[in-house]
């Protein structure tokens, strides 16, 4: 879903300034608790991006079920708010339990929390820009979230403000990202400790000589994981065909 293919380009930033297009911007990994873990071997073999190199945040479905976007916000990981505020490109990876069997297996912690957490850094953050409308399985729902913002409590709007201090000067979105596949381990607690373990707790010392870290720009990222073949990329709701074919009528 709104995958596309992307060119490269050999320009890229140093180390310190702002990005703004998908070639320049620096890359950051998390991974959503606990089916996300199963996308630690991915990232090591396929983006040479080790276990301690990536960040883990938990937006909970059970939560978002329940309508209750409140504490999804506030349990937000701060490492992944302070990455999104300095304008890293934060790829959230994680694996879907429902339609395993068609191959789709978008988590609700994407097509939902992800969404609703770009809404609203977008709103806070950067309140004098204009940015597409939020839409969730073909609905537009800016309106319904506008008013769910507007209800977080003055903690949870602190939380989020707090950030905007360290915004940069020339970012001007939210660069988050989902990736995403079907799982057939939901629920297997036994697998994902000893897959965490296997990947978080490896030495240096037991790492192999290809494993070294490659910093690497979105659009270079992107490229990899569309070539994996099995993920799909989430950028935002406004790419679904659902929402595409309606804005065509």
């Amino acid at each position: 879903m709104g995958a596309r293919r992307l060119r490269r380009r050999g320009a890229t930033r140093a180390r310190g300034t702002t990005s703004s297009t998908r070639e320049e911007a620096e890359v950051r990994h998390f991974i959503n608790l606990k089916n996300g873990i199963e996308a630690l071997p991915t990232l090591r073999e396929a983006l040479g991006v080790r276990g301690e190199r990536v960040g883990t945040t938990r937006v909970q479905s059970s939560l978002l079920e329940a309508g209750n976007v409140e504490r999804v916000v506030a349990e937000l990981d701060s490492a992944l708010m302070m990455e999104l505020a300095l304008g890293r490109s934060c790829f959230v990876w994680d694996f879907g339990s429902r339609d395993v069997v068609k191959g789709k297996g978008n988590p609700r912690a994407l097509w939902y929390g992800a969404e609703f957490v770009r809404f609203a850094l977008r709103r806070e953050w950067f309140p004098e820009g204009t940015h597409a409308p939020p839409v969730v399985r073909g609905k537009q729902v800016e309106k319904d979230w506008s008013t769910k913002l507007s209800m977080l409590s003055r903690g949870t709007k602190r939380k989020i403000r707090y950030y905007r201090q360290f915004i940069p000067e020339g970012v001007t979105d939210v660069r988050l990202i989902g990736v995403y596949r079907p799982t057939t381990h939901d629920d297997d607690a036994e697998y994902y400790r000893d897959l965490l373990h296997a990947e978080m707790l490896a030495t240096r010392e037991s790492a192999r000589e290809d494993d070294a870290y490659v910093a690497r720009n979105e659009a270079e990222t992107i490229e990899i994981i569309e070539g994996l073949g099995d993920f799909h990329l989430f950028y935002s709701g406004v790419e679904e065909p659902a929402w595409l074919n309606q804005v065509k009528r």
